[in-house]
């Protein structure tokens, strides 16, 4: 038996191997409003769990992307930013269907209709998305229809979480949705679970606010050691409806 052969060979599976699993590693975004520091602290405490590849499942995470955003980053370029990766998580101020991306400039991202009609987000790459925001990710509570607007921008996203109401951050939401996504956490129910982990009646039972999610009936159990296929086809196709769970 030539030992030292069977060693390199050994050696050489495991690189291979090795090489296999950073190469399907599934990237992460986050994308920050140029406008206070907290909405900084809010994006590296969610993508710093994240510096190295994160096993859940069989299905590896990383961040790859890290930047004060701009509108393009969402909309006419999106294929070589936010829809360049997996999972965006994203801060800063917001309203209805709305995402600010720089406070000095008043420049954002309407989604209903700043979106390119023929690329919007998902039909790249993108599969979840977390704006953490006040407003942002309207809810049945306030509208009658909350998935209509979206449809412009959801081209395969499997979900958004945001807030419908108010919201306080620079808190500890960030750290906890990134640590129960790794645990394999539902990825809406995660989000859920960490803003009202951050729930205090020493501030009020409103504190930190109230979050919603639009995702497909196909998507519902979606966790991070999912897949990520397939892709919703749109609202109604073979019934694939989506759906607007909020708290309250």
């Amino acid at each position: 038996m030539n030992t030292n052969s069977n060693l390199q060979r050994i050696t050489l599976v495991v690189m291979l191997l090795m090489l296999s699993a950073t190469g399907s590693a599934r990237t992460i975004g986050g994308y920050v409003d140029r406008a206070e520091q907290r909405f900084v602290n809010n994006v590296w405490n969610f993508i710093k769990e994240y510096q190295s590849t994160q096993y859940v499942g069989s299905q590896g995470w990383y961040y790859s992307q890290y930047y004060y955003a701009e509108p393009y980053m969402l909309t006419s370029s999106n294929d070589y930013y936010c829809d360049a990766v997996d999972f965006a998580f994203c801060s800063g101020h917001g309203n209805y269907y709305y995402w600010q991306t720089n406070q000095s400039t008043g420049a954002g991202v309407y989604f209903p209709n700043d979106m390119p009609t023929t690329n919007g987000l998902g039909d790249y790459n993108l599969e979840h998305l977390t704006i953490e925001s006040c407003y942002t990710v309207a809810s049945l509570q306030e509208t009658g229809d909350p998935w209509s607007p979206w449809m412009r921008a959801l081209k395969g996203v499997h979900s958004i979480m945001g807030f419908h109401t108010l919201s306080y951050s620079d808190n500890g939401i960030p750290n906890r949705y990134a640590r129960k996504l790794k645990y394999n956490g539902l990825v809406w129910q995660s989000w859920f679970d960490a803003v009202n982990d951050e729930r205090s009646w020493w501030y009020g039972s409103f504190y930190p606010g109230m979050a919603s999610a639009i995702f497909y009936n196909s998507t519902n159990y979606d966790r991070l050691s999912s897949p990520g296929y397939p892709d919703p086809y749109g609202w109604g196709y073979n019934g694939d409806y989506l759906y607007n769970w909020y708290q309250y």
